[in-house]
Formats: structure tokens, sequence, C-alpha cells
């Protein structure tokens, strides 16, 4: 198991929850001690980290390295000139004691070893992959396997797209056709406040600006352990999946810059819609954003109320009102998702892909050893193929069996439709409104099937565990209400909606369940079956699916030829209970 001994006095630690954790040993006590008093201590733990404000001494450090086995960790604030960096163990020199400091130190030595599991590879030679589920995740990577040589087979349990009502269809496809990508689209909504408390989000209703859509006296313990796992995260190691997922977003803004300079007729038609313009209610909320955007390099410009109302007349009036209170234009973009996705489906298909809509995947099949053997599918799984799954909120009996079980929930977000006329906006929204009951709303610059200018108003979040049969009616009602608020406060003077001649999008509100962790990290998970092919499973990605489709292609890929990728251990399922309750590593 992980085990860290925290020999240092940090102010503003006791007393705290900053810690959280079972398998760090804070030992203050210690920093004043001798070497070999603190390396005592971390041999009597078993300790495989240790945190100091000095190195101890190359004799010391040595005893520790010959006396616990495996990789270790040592940081530390002051260093000795002229030590012996010692075989396995990865030093850190850290710049102070302080709780920054100290979070830093904490999320090297975390990273350490979750970055030191062994990765699951393939066989370069097998080209040969079935992918359960055509949402969006699931098409960006069989596009980039065909871009590699590789056949692919698609099953999806819905219908084909666009041939039934909406309701049947998974969140790629039941889901407005508006998707964003923007460098915190994906976000931990885990507390990253050191002197903060858990958020309680998942405990209050949304009549409470809370985010349960369903009644909290009937969830089952199943749901009850995922909300506490979800609390239980420290506030230090939720600022180090938070950087670990902008990272991976980061890499698919480049892996979505290569799609659009490869295959630009993906996105002709679709309503690509460059850069997004975040807007927030009040100043405090703005400032903190920015420093933010600002701390990853994600800023175009800074807007004043004045500048909004000047340079996007169509919010002269929120602003004029009082609602804004400024904001700040970011790289990104915005796609009609439905579009955009039967292009890549059609682009597919003209390269030989084959798709079998209608054809669930009811569940996998292992032997007494755990170890996979098959799929319980209508259409048989070729045993000589490898299995790359995307299984959404309702796939759950995919994960049966393997680490995954039992960690995606599902929270369901709802989308209104207004007509873009007299508002004329060219840059999609992202609106931040403190306190609301949809405290996030996406703006998304669309085209409706009849060619009508419209604006895609989608918002909310509502806890609904791993079934929708117990959503509350209320809950989604006062959803429902919050994105028409934030529609009346945005845009009073809007024009109304015409009806369409597509019966499917003549709807006042629309929603799907998306797929969600209670870490917030996604979940990659790679496996060798009985028959030597791989088993991989993707997914729970929060809000972050569609954004970082491409880099989730590229582990994926890696995975099959046998590569690593860092995706493959700091998504592992099992990255935060390995550490914060001990576990291989």
């Amino acid at each position: 198991m992980t085990k860290v001994l925290m020999a240092t006095v940090t102010s503003g630690l006791e007393g705290s929850d900053f810690l959280k954790s079972g398998n760090i040993v804070h030992a203050p006590e210690l920093s004043l001690a001798s070497d070999e008093r603190v390396v005592d201590c971390a041999i009597q733990h078993g300790a495989d980290a240790l945190i100091t404000p000095r190195r101890p001494d190359d004799s010391a450090l040595r005893l520790w390295s010959e006396s616990v086995p495996g990789p270790k960790f040592l940081s530390y604030v002051i260093g000795i000139p002229g030590a012996t960096r010692l075989p396995g163990i990865t030093e850190f020199q850290q710049n102070d004691t302080d709780l920054d400091a100290l979070a830093t130190a904490l999320r090297r030595c975390e990273q350490q070893f979750a970055l030191g599991r062994p990765s699951v590879g393939g066989d370069p030679q097998n080209r040969e992959v079935v992918l359960i589920g055509a949402g969006i995740v699931n098409l960006v990577t069989a596009l980039e396997l065909t871009d590699n040589g590789y056949h692919v087979t698609v099953l999806d349990k819905s219908p084909s797209p666009g041939s039934k009502d909406w309701r049947q269809y998974g969140c790629t496809h039941a889901g407005d056709d508006a998707r964003m990508f923007t460098f915190t689209e994906m976000d931990s909504y885990n507390n990253q406040d050191f002197h903060g408390s858990a958020p309680s989000w998942f405990r209050a209703p949304v009549t409470e600006n809370g985010w349960l859509a369903k009644s909290g006296s009937a969830l089952p313990s199943s749901e009850r352990a995922w909300i506490e796992e979800f609390q239980r995260v420290p506030a230090w190691l939720a600022r180090a999946y938070n950087e670990d997922i902008f990272a991976f977003t980061a890499e698919a803004f480049h892996g979505w810059n290569r799609l659009r300079g490869d295959h630009p007729d993906l996105f002709e038609d679709a309503v690509f819609a460059e850069d997004i313009l975040r807007l927030y209610s009040d100043p405090r909320g703005l400032e903190a954003a920015l420093a933010r955007h600002r701390r990853i390099g994600a800023v175009r410009r800074e807007l004043t109320p004045a500048e909004v109302a000047r340079d996007f007349p169509g919010l002269a009036r929120p602003v004029q009102d009082g609602e804004l209170a400024g904001g700040l234009l970011v790289p990104g973009f915005t796609v009609n998702v439905h579009k955009f996705a039967g292009k890549i489906i059609a682009q597919l298909e003209a390269r030989g892909a084959v798709f079998h809509w209608d054809t669930p995947v009811r569940g996998v099949r292992r032997d007494d050893a755990g170890r996979l053997t098959g799929f319980t599918c209508d259409r048989p799984v070729p045993e000589t193929a490898h299995v790359v799954a995307s299984p959404g909120f309702e796939g759950q009996e995919l994960l049966a069996g393997s680490p995954c079980e039992g960690r995606i929930h599902g929270v369901l977000g709802g989308w209104i439709r207004i007509s873009n006329k007299g508002i004329d906006l060219t840059h999609s929204l992202k609106v931040a409104r403190k306190g609301h009951v949809t405290e996030d709303a996406n703006v998304t610059v669309a085209v409706d099937s009849d060619g009508q200018e419209i604006l895609i108003v989608g918002s909310g979040y509502g806890y609904v565990g791993t079934t929708t049969d117990g959503i509350d009616e209320r809950q989604l009602a006062a959803m429902r209400e919050g994105i028409r608020d934030t529609i009346e406060r945005l845009f009073p003077d809007r024009a109304e909606l015409p009806e369409s001649s597509d019966p499917a999008e003549n709807y006042a509100f629309k929603f799907c369940v998306r797929p969600w962790t209670a870490t917030s990290l996604g979940l990659y998970h790679a496996e060798t079956t009985v028959n030597e092919r791989l088993f991989i499973i993707n997914g729970g990605h929060n809000t972050g699916g569609f954004a970082q489709a491409p880099a989730i292609g590229r582990a994926v890929l890696a995975s099959l030829r046998g590569e690593p990728h860092p995706m493959h251990a700091l998504y592992h399922p099992e990255r935060f209970t390995a550490f914060i309750e001990g576990g291989n590593h």
C-alpha cells in the first residue's frame, strides 16, 4: 500500500480536513528530529513516501530504501550539497512547508505512484476492433483507429440516429445538437479550497439549489457510497486531479486541431463557432475565473460590462439591467454534434466500418478467475477482435467484474432552444450565475433542420444515481424553470422560435443523463481476455467527454499498439482508492 510520512509543521493544517486520508501519517514532532529518528519512523510505518523540511543524509536514506520494498518518494525544502541520488528514490525539492507547497509535494507523490501502474498492452499486429457504443467518444476513437489502419465494427443498442424519439438514445444522440470545447470544459467538482469543506450538492435537491434529482430517502447504499466518495476527496488531491484533467484537455485541443486539418469536411455545415465568451453575474466569480484562465494561458480578451455591450449588442440589455459583471473570451469552439456525428458515421462507413444499430450488448461473461471470456449479444462479438466499450451512463452491465463497476453514475442536464433572430450571437457563451439553480449555462450558436438560426441553452445538474427510474418530476421542473430564468435574464427581447418541420425538434425542454464519477476523473481500464485480446473501458467524463475525445482516442490507440499513455494510469478506476485507502500501486 502507499503510505506517506509527513514530518512537517504546517500552518493551517491543524483542525482542517486537508489530508482526509488514513494512509498519510502527520508527525510534526519529527520536523526537528534527527535523520535516524525520521527514517526509523518511516520504516516502522512502512512508508514509501517521506515529506520533510530537510533532506536526510545518504546513510539514513539508504537504510530506508533497503528496509521498505518498492519505489519511494522523497520531498524536502532544504537539500544537502553534493548529496547522492539513490536508485529507487524519486526526489522533489519543494519551496516551503505551507499548505500550497505541501499540496504540490503530495501531488507529485501521488502522481508518481499512480504513473507507476503497469500498462496492459495489446497485439500491434491485430487490426480488428469492435467498439461498443456509438457516442461521440467512440466515434472520434473509431476515426483515430481507421486513420491508423484498423478495421472497425460499432455496436449500439439504440436505433440509427434521428430515426426514433430522442428518449431512445444515449447522451450524444439524445442530448441537444450542441457540444462545447474549452480548456476547462472537463473539471473537478470536488472541494479545492484548503480551508473549505466538501460540497453537499449531491445531498440537496435541485429545488434547493442542489444537484439531487431523486428522493434522498430512497437512495440505495451504492448511491450513498458514491456520494460519500465524492465528499472524501481531499482538497489537495482534487487540485491534483484537476491539473491532470486540464492536461488531457490540452492534449485533446491539439487533437481537435489535427482533426480539423485532416478532416475539414467533418466540420462543414456543422455550425463550427470559434472562441467562447464566458460571462459572470458577480465580480468575485469573474476575478476567480480570470485568475484560473490566466494560470493555464487560456485568455484571449478580458471584457468589462461596457465592452460586452458594445461588442455583443445582443447582450446590451442584461448589461444595462446589471445582470453581467463582465467576461472573458477564451479559446474553444462549439459544434452541432448531431450533424458532426452524422458526418463521422458517414465517413467511417465509406472507409469500410460497419455499424449495427439496435444491437445491445447485454453483459460480459467471465470465468471463475474473473477473466473475460465473451459478451452477451445477439450478434456474436468475434473472439479475434479487441473490444473498446464507451458505455455512457446506461451501460452498467459492461462494467461487471472490472474495477469500473459501480463507479459511473448519472447526472442529468437539460436544454431549451430559442431563436437567434435579433440577438445575432456569433460566439457561443458560457454563463455563470452565482447561487442560481442552474448556475452554469452553455449557450450554443446553432442551426435547426430548417436552416433557422437558433441558440441552444443547456444547463443543470441532477444526480440520478444508477437508474433514471427514480427521477423526481419536481426536480426536473425546477431545472427547466432555472434554464428559462437564465434565458429571460440574458435575452429578454428574444424572438419566438418558429415551429420546425421536423417533429423531433418541436419541444420546449429536453434532457439527457451524463456519465459521472465521484472523483471527477474519467475512467480508463484495459485488461487481457482469455483469447489474449484487449478489453478497454472508458467513460465517466462528467461534462467533458466530447472535449477530451481526441485524447481518449490516442490513449486507446496506444493500448492497442502496446504503448504507454498517461491516461492509462491517471484515469485508472482505482487511482483514488489505491492511494487514499491503501492498495497495490
